[in-house]
């Protein structure tokens, strides 16, 4: 079955949380949203309210209410001039736990959304949210078909994450993960259980991710590298054994097989592609948390531009050593989390344009220019070491978990490890004006990603 996804900036949902509950009567409301669909998911990114006004209810009462057409009619105006689609809210405010769906609710949400889709180009999926007083209950209606399934909801900013992913119906052992739930809670392991992951990456840190959110009990993988295992990679690639340094395999394949033994139920969608392509960076925007383990500024770039495009927390994890001929002398270990409401990685400068430009540039070219100075060194074969790939790793974890756990992140985005002074740092810098991630804030896949094919 399809799955969907809405996704709402804090602030949005504030304001729509607050007009459906404004009266002890249902309220309804609608919200634009800009809607993409990949292979097996929807995603709406909601855009702004269009409230009721008292002259839009026909009739309200605290259990049924009817809007006039004339409402209708001015929210696809307005839908059609944003070249976007729709998300129908309304309240039971007098629900405490989690809002059903009633026979009413489906009867007219099925004409609404059937009115809807076949007034805008396209017939786009229509949304819906049911807000009860702590709770709420989502769904995407298929174009005019009358069609409906349950969607989850996120809300996010800055400061927080939250989701309300339904329980996994195919739930882990629960003898496999005791302790584990003993540590976070039932509610916590569902969440865990219900997400879809994106790694993008296969190397050190990557491998070591995958492995963890595997035996954590997430169900669903899309894991990214363009690579061949390399046995040069052997030394730190979690899943690699002597055997895989005589033989030609994709990372993708070698570490897919080996989860697949760790969880037989995992999921696991695997690309052999670069991700500054189009088509992978529209599977990842199906994902609700992405992990970004790249040693090049290029990809990780264009992650950026995802994670603020279509509303993904982004976790991006990297190790730097220096080093001279006698070795090692210090470095450092670094995770930090991007999306809407915190700086991203070119407000913190942990990527920067000249060295794009120096990675996409054809060899000749490359060598002629750092010849003289103009291209920075991109290093290809930057020193690893398995004791520091696996400590970011570990580090990226710590903040998929707080973001699962809703901890708020208004102190600080990036965690930082100095090898050399052996200091832990928690750091944040502020959002920089006119900052791409500014400008590509809630586009979805409507605007093109600046470095993809």
């Amino acid at each position: 079955m399809k799955k969907s996804s809405i996704r709402l900036l804090d602030d949005l949902w504030v304001r729509t949380r607050d007009e459906a509950l404004s009266s002890s009567d249902e309220s309804v409301a609608f919200l634009t949203a800009k809607c993409f669909e990949s292979s097996d998911k929807i995603v709406f990114i909601a855009e702004d309210l269009v409230p009721a006004k008292e002259k839009d209810y026909l009739y309200r009462s605290g259990v049924h209410l009817e809007i006039s057409p004339l409402y209708t009619s001015r929210v696809l105006n307005i839908a059609e001039n944003k070249q976007s689609t729709v998300i129908m809210v309304h309240s039971h405010p007098f629900e405490k736990g989690v809002p059903q769906y009633s026979p009413s609710d489906n009867h007219g949400e099925a004409l609404t959304s059937e009115t809807i889709s076949n007034n805008l180009a396209g017939n786009p999926p229509v949304g819906s949210l049911l807000i009860g007083q702590a709770k709420i209950n989502a769904r995407t209606w298929i174009g005019s078909t009358k069609k409906r399934f349950s969607s989850s909801a996120t809300i996010l900013n800055g400061n927080k994450y939250w989701s309300s992913h339904a329980a996994s119906k195919n739930s882990v052992n629960n003898i496999l993960i005791d302790r584990q739930v003993r540590a976070f809670g039932s509610g916590m392991q569902d969440a865990i259980e219900s997400l879809d992951i994106g790694i993008v990456g296969l190397g050190g840190t990557g491998s070591i991710i995958a492995e963890q959110l595997a035996r954590m009990g997430v169900k669903h993988l899309t894991i990214v590298d363009h690579d061949k295992f390399e046995p040069s990679n052997w030394s730190r690639l979690y899943g690699s054994t002597m055997a895989d340094t005589k033989s030609i395999k994709s990372k993708v394949s070698l570490l897919s097989s080996y989860l697949g033994k760790i969880s037989p139920e995992l999921k696991i969608t695997t690309i052999k592609a670069s991700v500054m392509t189009n088509s992978v960076l529209k599977s990842l925007a199906a994902c609700d948390i992405i992990f970004s383990c790249l040693d090049r500024h290029a990809p990780r770039a264009v992650l950026n531009e995802l994670s603020y495009q279509c509303f993904i927390p982004v976790i991006d994890v990297g190790v730097g050593l220096n080093k001279n001929d006698n070795g090692i002398l210090g470095g450092s270990i670094r995770a930090t989390i991007i999306g809407p409401g915190l700086p991203c990685l070119f407000c913190q400068e942990i990527i920067r344009s000249e060295m794009i430009t120096s990675e996409l540039l054809a060899p000749q070219e490359y060598e002629m220019r750092r010849a003289e100075g103009y291209a920075s060194n991109t290093q290809d074969r930057a020193p690893s070491v398995i004791t520091y790939t696996s400590l970011a790793g570990s580090f990226g974890m710590m903040f998929f978990l707080d973001l699962v756990a809703g901890k708020n992140f208004g102190k600080y985005s990036t965690l930082l490890y100095d090898l050399t002074t052996k200091e832990s740092l928690r750091l944040r810098t502020s959002i920089k004006d006119e900052c791409v991630c500014k400008k590509r804030l809630g586009q979805g896949l409507s605007m093109p990603f600046s470095v993809a094919d």
